[in-house]
């Protein structure tokens, strides 16, 4: 247990910046956005969706670039925690960086469940017996890959990562050389509400990235290496997602009832494009890559969140690690025990979005308080929070309302986390205060 833990312990300066890349990159799953998440945009947008992507990729770039500067300059363990902090202090810091764990540790339930609920009985027949089991083994193999060390499942990151990159431009090439490519796929074919609908789908397809953050007291470089990296994975992201926007309507004859079509004989639009033009071969490695897409997103985000918690809870990696399975096991083991699979996958979906998108909204409306500890507030650093925040914010109001069950749920995690927190501090200085016998001091912590 001991010599465990010391192996699972943050080394300074010891992970080369290929794999904080790998780390960040994995985390968004190109494949796995090109072949299921791009679903959600081509809904709205149809026939416009490869508009719908390049705007979408430039709206979600105002908060990359506020990753960015903040992780240029703060490279710890801590991640959007530190960040916060930095900027609001330590009650803010807390509600922001626990927000960001409770959103990380239901989006590893969610995308194991999704890929067991959704991915698995699509193309391979097997009992609700075995899905069931398969959901509960998954966090145990995960478990076990982490604690291998860093980089083992940095490693096999960026072989997965690489490799999805690599088929969605051979796909894109193909399709493109037997479709051809029309000007008419810059053309608005939809209201203009669909259109920012699905630019908003694409934008949030391309969230994740940021669980590089949480390597920088490890990555070579520190902060210079995790903001390039994270910068360098969006772009690759965010170029494929384009590609594969516009050759997936390409592949339907650029109409908005091609896109129809496809979208009622399939969800998994990749996957089937690959299956028509190249035949059960490549579909098949298609596939496979898509499935190792969403587990290798659900390594990186255990990889990060073990790190949140090393600097959250607990100063020792190991219990950290284990703290994480035993949050994820139990999500998962009730999805098992229930066979409630697709129930657990939008709950846990619909409170990690949540969570995750206020833990960025906060960091980017204290972001102006950040800049100006480090160089001073420029009409920039402004506009960044001011629009960063819009972003987040319509992400939140677009995942609670209308006001449903799980939405209800995801809303009452959210205030029930940030009130524990907010209680605990003030109980703290309280406490702290009166047995000193001062008057408490309730002002802010500047950090």
């Amino acid at each position: 247990m001991v010599s465990l833990s010391k192996k699972l312990e943050p080394k300074e300066d010891s992970i080369p910046k290929y794999l904080v890349v790998a780390q960040s990159l994995s985390s968004i799953a190109p494949l796995g956005s090109v072949s299921a998440y791009l679903t959600f945009a081509m809904t709205y947008s149809l026939a416009s969706t490869g508009l719908s992507a390049i705007l979408g990729s430039l709206v979600y770039l105002v908060w990359v670039i506020i990753g960015y500067r903040y992780s240029k300059v703060i490279a710890s363990t801590g991640g959007t925690y530190e960040f916060a902090k930095q900027g609001g202090g330590e009650l803010v810091g807390s509600i922001a960086g626990w927000l960001y764990w409770i959103s990380y540790a239901t989006y590893l339930s969610s995308v194991t469940t999704y890929l067991v609920s959704s991915v698995i009985p699509t193309f391979v027949g097997v009992s609700q017996t075995e899905l069931s089991a398969i959901e509960v083994i998954l966090p145990v193999l995960l478990f076990l890959l982490v604690i291998s060390g860093v980089k083992p499942p940095l490693f096999y990151s960026l072989v997965t990562s690489s490799v999805e990159v690599l088929l969605i431009i051979a796909l894109g090439v193909k399709v493109f050389a037997l479709r051809g490519f029309s000007y008419s796929a810059f053309t608005l074919t939809v209201p203009t509400s669909n259109f920012f609908a699905g630019a908003m789908a694409v934008a949030f397809t391309l969230a994740g990235g940021g669980a590089s953050f949480f390597l920088g007291y490890e990555a070579k470089g520190k902060g210079k290496t995790v903001s390039t990296s994270y910068l360098l994975a969006f772009s690759i992201a965010a170029v494929a997602v384009i590609f594969a926007s516009f050759y997936e309507v390409a592949f339907v004859g650029y109409a908005n009832a091609g896109v129809i079509s496809l979208l009622n004989e399939t969800q998994f639009p990749g996957y089937y494009i690959s299956e028509q033009v190249f035949g059960a071969p490549f579909s098949a490695v298609f596939l496979a890559f898509t499935v190792n897409s969403l587990i290798g997103s659900a390594v990186a985000a255990y990889v990060a969140l073990a790190r949140l918690t090393y600097t959250l809870v607990s100063r020792d990696m190991f219990r950290s690690v284990v703290i994480v399975f035993l949050f994820f096991f139990a999500w998962n083991l009730v999805g098992g025990i229930t066979g409630q699979l697709l129930p657990l996958y939008y709950l846990t979906t619909e409170i990690s979005l949540v969570t995750l998108f206020v833990s960025h909204l906060i960091v980017s409306v204290v972001y102006p308080l950040f800049s100006r500890r480090i160089k001073g507030i420029s009409v920039v650093d402004v506009a960044l929070a001011t629009l960063g925040s819009a972003t987040m914010a319509y992400g939140v109001y677009s995942n609670l309302f209308p006001l449903q069950l799980d939405s209800g749920i995801a809303l009452g995690t959210t205030l029930a986390v940030s009130a524990i927190i907010a209680l605990r501090k003030w109980a703290k200085v309280w406490g702290s205060s009166y047995s000193q016998g001062k008057k408490p001091d309730l002002k802010p912590n500047k950090g």
